[in-house]
């Protein structure tokens, strides 16, 4: 499915006008709870230690008037005259590898940061591909196939329902190595599986970064379809659902490989590094973006999940 969606389903975008940025400054950030900055010490371009390179780095977004999260060190929202204090009291001091890598991370995709409009977003190669959820946003794909040692690039987007910002960034991986049906299926509730955790995740899940709170977690028996909405095609997730009940849905795509909807389990890792998040970089939700969505249970749709999809 991920060849032939990525080249032949074309979304219409619509724009929304719920702002996420503060009305009395386009390039203050909206900040709700308690935060850390991204970085331990203001390391900005990775190189192992603070330097007046780094000064000159967050002096030129503040002269610009840009908003950039990983330059906002004392997390007021603003990259001001008191961040740049703070990086000049710091000169010299070394930072941690998960500095590094987040530094490194953040300035291959700081134009995820500079987003204004949807049309951005998908010119950058990304489609959307659920509708906004509580704590998440609209998550946008790449539907590139994830190599899980290679975060210079994510595989997907949360992006506000706004569509002016970009909030996070995701990485997957998919935990169905194997597609056979029989080993990672489950039943309806007293079929012979009801007991057992599901194959695909007894193993542990990936590790990326140099950080003991990268915190991965499951989506299982995930099924995408694809349905003929008002605005053309529009990629449909119901999840811990049965493979059989998968491929009873209707879709105008089916996998290339197998000639099936789409059905797989998978790992995946949130990354917060646009919006600073009071859950912490690897949070699994945001509670600043956008609150009133429904939540994620609506994936579900009526069907609880099983406890051998628990992780342990």
């Amino acid at each position: 499915m991920n060849k032939l969606l990525s080249s032949c389903i074309i979304f219409t975008l619509s724009l929304c006008s719920t702002p996420l940025f503060a009305d009395d400054d386009d390039h203050d950030r909206t900040i709700c709870g308690a935060v850390k900055p991204l970085l331990s010490v203001a390391d900005f371009n990775g190189n192992g230690i603070v330097d007046q390179d780094d000064v000159k780095l967050i002096k030129s977004a503040k002269k610009k008037e840009l908003y950039f999260a990983l330059y906002d060190v004392d997390t007021n929202g603003k990259v001001d005259g008191n961040d740049i204090r703070i990086v000049k009291e710091q000169l010299g001091l070394t930072s941690q590898p998960i500095d590094q890598q987040f530094a490194f991370l953040f300035n291959r995709n700081k134009q995820f940061q500079l987003v204004e409009d949807s049309r951005e977003i998908a010119a950058m190669g990304y489609f959307e591909v659920a509708s906004s959820l509580a704590g998440h946003g609209e998550h946008w794909d790449d539907f590139v196939d994830p190599v899980t040692a290679n975060y210079l690039r994510p595989n997907g987007l949360n992006v506000p329902k706004a569509h002016d910002s970009v909030s996070g960034v995701f990485w997957l991986a998919d935990a169905t190595p194997v597609f056979e049906f029989g080993a990672t299926d489950y039943p309806t509730p007293g079929g012979e599986w009801e007991a057992q955790r599901v194959i695909a995740f007894n193993g542990a899940p990936p590790k990326i970064f140099a950080s003991p709170h990268e915190h991965w977690h499951t989506h299982a028996a995930l099924c995408t379809t694809v349905e003929m909405g008002a605005s053309g095609p529009e990629i449909i997730l119901n999840q811990h659902m049965t493979f059989a009940q998968c491929q009873e849905l209707p879709s105008l795509v089916k996998d290339p490989d197998t000639g099936y909807n789409h059905w797989r389990n998978i790992w995946m890792l949130h990354a917060w590094l646009f919006d600073l998040n009071p859950n912490g970089v690897f949070g699994n939700t945001h509670p600043c973006v956008d609150p009133d969505s429904p939540s994620e249970d609506m994936i579900n749709g009526d069907r609880e999940v099983p406890p051998f999809f628990e992780h342990h």
